[in-house]
């Protein structure tokens, strides 16, 4: 009789108890809107280019000896340094690791990282589904002649759209509103693009917006997109920049790259 209650305490507890894999709490971290059966491990994160990303695996209730937790991107096993941190409570083991990717690129949008746990006949997997927004700066030709004055600033998903998750959307709009400093309700939503006016002065002042190393797009010029490069030498700035031609800083703060000005470029063109 002793035997059966003990067999059926354990039954019990294995029940209760069983192993399991959870992200630990990351605001930037959010669940699909509608959550399709078979797909109850996969979370989106959200974040912006040149963000660093910190993911915490939490296993639960396991025991020893421990299993092994594996990382892999899209698929492909990634080299963790380090042990996971280990907790144990009643005979009952937790553990915790992270795995961080520094300098969020436009590239990674739309990759999967995953966290496995292995031990015995157990198998579990978690999943965080990459969602990296881009920022284009869009101005005018007035702007090249001054340098100065406000530019619509467009956040947009680098590769996919996730228009159609309501959770990415209220995070990203978030995210916006606080690198910007504008309210929530001042950010206008056109399908998959988030834009807010700002005065350009705020990319030399905001790191956070130079981070994402904007692309400037000139209006009225079709086709001249991307123009860091050729066109709106106004926009490649940080107050710590200096002229290529000079040691001393231009005169509006931005640096010119090449010898001609987007200004010169455009008369060019036109």
């Amino acid at each position: 009789m002793a035997v059966m209650k003990f067999l059926l305490m354990i039954q019990i507890m294995s029940t209760v108890f069983s192993v399991r894999l959870q992200w630990e709490d990351n605001p930037d971290l959010v669940e699909e809107s509608v959550i399709i059966q078979g797909r109850e491990h996969i979370w989106l994160m959200v974040a912006m280019v040149g963000d660093s990303i910190d993911l915490e695996c939490n296993v639960l209730f396991t025991s020893k000896p421990l299993g092994e937790i594996r990382w892999k991107s899209n698929g492909a096993l990634v080299n963790q340094s380090g042990d996971p941190i280990v907790k144990t409570k009643d005979g009952v083991v937790f553990l915790e690791e992270n795995h961080k990717i520094d300098n969020i690129t436009e590239k990674m949008d739309g990759r999967s990282v995953t966290c496995e746990y292995e031990k015995g006949q157990y198998v579990g997997r978690i999943e965080a589904s990459l969602n990296i927004f881009k920022l284009v700066i869009e101005t005018s030709r007035k702007f090249c002649e001054t340098c100065t004055g406000k530019a619509k600033f467009i956040f947009k998903e680098s590769i996919r759209s996730s228009q159609n998750e309501t959770n990415v959307v209220r995070r990203i709009i978030f995210k916006i509103a606080e690198m910007t400093n504008v309210e929530s309700d001042g950010i206008t939503v056109e399908n998959d693009k988030y834009s807010v006016i700002l005065p350009i002065d705020t990319v030399k002042s905001n790191q956070a917006i130079l981070a994402m190393k904007p692309k400037f797009v000139i209006t009225g010029n079709p086709g001249q997109v991307d123009s860091n490069e050729e066109y709106c030498k106004c926009g490649l700035l940080s107050p710590s920049l200096k002229s290529v031609d000079s040691d001393e800083p231009t005169k509006h703060g931005f640096i010119w790259i090449g010898e001609l000005s987007c200004c010169n470029r455009l008369k060019e063109d036109t």
